[in-house]
């Protein structure tokens, strides 16, 4: 690589007479390298090393042009692009076509398709449909609430950067204390929420988006003792539930994806006391933070 460096001085110099000194800056010493060093790991690679592919870099940016085979050659190009130390972005302007084709059209033969470019894809615009698994723990915000873990569905339909459906079903279960830390029963809350996404960065591998869903949570109590007396909570109903979230999105391959999401259910709902010998019935407050991590299948 120092050898490399004295050469583009050289040529600097020469272009100049010598007639003066000439400060090469570093920033174009560095894209050079960096250039080469994407170079050689496309010259190198099984698959792309026939191809002519050009490589332009600018700061960290790197463009890559030419002429390839198919569409997963471009997409091998920009992953071994992106792979090279220094590189944070990598722009494709890779054509799909047959050089014979091009030749023929070039010396009208036969008119040859216009090559197709070949963008970057997006992390959910090639698989809209996912469906998965996730872990999830949840934080109720009352005291009285004890916090739980749990597995369960996910589902993504994405449509890239923009609006989208979105589904919620952070269900829970959780211990309900009296004041006096003693256990009443188990609380449980099952939210069939749906709503909007929308995403704010849809890269290559990569999407954030944010959320707000709401619907119906079908919620049930469990008694943990038969003896009726004074303090315990016999009773809960079904309640309004909304949640607003954030989601990250990455793409293992084409076909899997991870999840990391972060939200806060929020739901009140009434249930009955037995208080003083008498009935009543109050909200109690349900709310819970969620943090869940999942694996999704990409379906279509």
């Amino acid at each position: 690589m120092r050898s490399f460096t004295a050469a583009v001085a050289i040529v600097v110099m020469m272009a100049t007479g010598c007639t003066r000194a000439v400060q090469v800056q570093p920033a174009v010493i560095e894209e050079a390298r960096l250039g080469a060093r994407v170079k050689t790991a496309l010259v190198n690679d099984a698959e792309l090393g026939p191809r002519i592919i050009e490589v332009r870099v600018n700061g960290g940016i790197v463009t890559l042009s030419g002429l390839v085979g198919s569409a997963a050659e471009a997409e091998r190009a920009i992953s071994l692009a992106r792979g090279v130390a220094g590189v944070s972005e990598v722009r494709s302007q890779l054509v799909v076509g047959r050089s014979s084709a091009l030749r023929e059209a070039a010396e009208g033969d036969a008119p040859a398709p216009l090559p197709r470019t070949v963008p970057e894809s997006s992390a959910t615009r090639n698989r809209r449909v996912a469906v998965g698994a996730s872990l999830a723990s949840l934080h109720p915000s009352n005291s009285r609430l004890g916090s739980s873990m749990r597995v369960g569905p996910m589902a993504r339909l994405g449509v890239g950067r923009g609006l989208a459906i979105d589904l919620g079903l952070n269900w829970f279960s959780s211990d309900l204390s009296a004041e006096t830390a003693e256990t009443l029963g188990r609380l449980t809350i099952r939210p069939m929420m749906a709503g909007l996404s929308y995403t704010l960065n849809d890269q290559t591998h990569w999407a954030l988006s944010l959320s707000m869903v709401a619907g119906l949570a079908l919620n049930n109590f469990t008694l943990q003792e038969s003896t009726i007396r004074d303090g315990l909570a016999l009773d809960v109903d079904n309640s309004f539930a909304m949640r607003p979230g954030v989601s990250l999105w990455y793409d293992i391959n084409s076909r899997a994806a991870v999840n990391v999401f972060s939200g806060y259910v929020i739901t009140r709902p009434g249930m009955t006391f037995l208080e003083n010998g008498q009935f009543t019935r109050r909200s109690v407050r349900a709310d819970a933070a969620v943090l869940s991590v999942g694996l999704a299948y990409k379906l279509f």
